[in-house]
């Protein structure tokens, strides 16, 4: 049932995906390449490339990870190191792939960083409430992969790798007065990082009062909050937004939601939103039902990085949180965050499959199991 019930999540999001990457990027690619369909054509060529990568990781099995989590962590560390290199990157965050399209290694190594915190946690057990051995080789490999995300001005991404390592440690069986401690030291570097970048603290100067700034740092939030407000409930109607005729910046990537909710009203913010609520509460169901412990922190550590990137992101658009760039699974403009969704959530439809095959047998004749810290997640199931 938790496979039909992914596949149904993703379709919806998928097909809204593209309706409003048709919609929202119409002028830009008219202006910019003088073919209308031009990102279109691109989106719809990465989601081709999606569904097949979610079919593949649905069907191998997904314990294939759990041995070779080091290659592939080794392979997207590489690859986003590679953007550091003049001549072979894009703007320092995309590595130039033949003809027009460029790949963003930092969305496949966000996957990596999950599959192998998830085996990580697995094999050391116990001795995960040790720091030296079971909570800093993980935070080390973490700040690395955050460092190159904060070289190509990706805070957003940065932050991202650091709930994942928080979440998979917790949910492990880590000690939470480690976590804490790390989380208070690095508050300070926190401060510093937002304080020594002008364009980071004029956007948060710009959240705390967006229309002081509303030409300048300002200008982007402003932009998407009146494109979300003159929606109203029902929207301006599929094709009509304003905000799209080069007004509001990147309305088919980072702020496709503004346009949604232009287009389609609090209707269709809210049926995105429920979608995503919805697909939370299934991967939280795979999670509980996963047949061994890598498969459950697997589960889990994908449907958190689901949730937390779209909350970031409608965040983002609807002023809750400061300005910074971050595309909503499945439906922004992306060839890399697109196939990566589909990569994440095709395991876990793998997950849930052998969960359905294994459960009955592991877990006791109901089937389910609890996901609280101290059961399935902590040190005695991981061993």
């Amino acid at each position: 049932m938790g496979t039909s019930k992914v596949v149904f999540v993703v379709v919806a999001l998928a097909l809204l995906g593209v309706v409003m990457v048709a919609s929202a990027s119409l002028p830009i690619a008219a202006l910019r390449y003088e073919k209308p369909s031009y990102l279109l054509t691109k989106h719809l060529i990465a989601l081709a490339v999606g569904v097949l990568l979610f079919w593949v990781c649905w069907r191998v099995d997904y314990r294939v990870f759990f041995r070779i989590d080091h290659i592939l962590l080794l392979i997207a560390l590489g690859l986003t190191a590679l953007t550091l290199v003049p001549g072979l990157s894009v703007r320092g965050s995309w590595l130039r792939l033949p003809g027009p399209f460029q790949l963003q290694p930092t969305e496949f190594l966000k996957l990596a960083l999950i599959i192998s915190l998830a085996a990580f946690c697995v094999r050391k057990g116990e001795r995960l409430t040790e720091f030296s051995d079971g909570v800093l080789p993980p935070l080390l490999i973490t700040s690395v992969a955050a460092l190159i995300a904060l070289k190509q001005s990706d805070f957003a991404m940065a932050l991202i790798f650091f709930l994942i390592l928080f979440a998979m440690l917790f949910l492990g069986g880590a000690r939470l007065g480690h976590l804490v401690g790390i989380a208070l030291a690095a508050v300070p570097a926190l401060a510093l990082l937002l304080i020594s970048a002008p364009y980071r603290f004029g956007r948060l100067l710009a959240f705390l009062d967006p229309f002081k700034y509303s030409t300048t740092e300002g200008y982007q939030l402003v932009q998407s909050l009146t494109a979300i407000g003159s929606g109203g409930v029902l929207g301006r109607g599929l094709g009509n937004s304003r905000e799209k005729l080069l007004f509001l910046p990147e309305p088919y990537n980072d702020f496709i939601f503004s346009i949604m909710g232009e287009e389609l009203g609090l209707i269709g913010g809210l049926l995105v939103i429920g979608l995503f609520a919805y697909l939370t509460w299934v991967g939280y169901t795979i999670a509980s039902r996963a047949p061994d412990p890598f498969g459950r922190l697997l589960a889990a550590g994908i449907t958190l990085t689901i949730a937390a990137q779209a909350c970031i992101n409608l965040g983002v658009t609807t002023g809750i949180l400061p300005v910074t760039g971050l595309t909503l699974p499945f439906i922004s403009y992306g060839g890399s965050s697109l196939l990566v969704s589909f990569a994440m959530t095709g395991i876990l439809c793998n997950i849930s499959r052998k969960g359905l095959y294994e459960s009955a047998r592991l877990w006791g004749r109901d089937g389910r199991a609890s996901l609280s810290r101290s059961g399935s997640f902590g040190g005695a199931a991981a061993r």
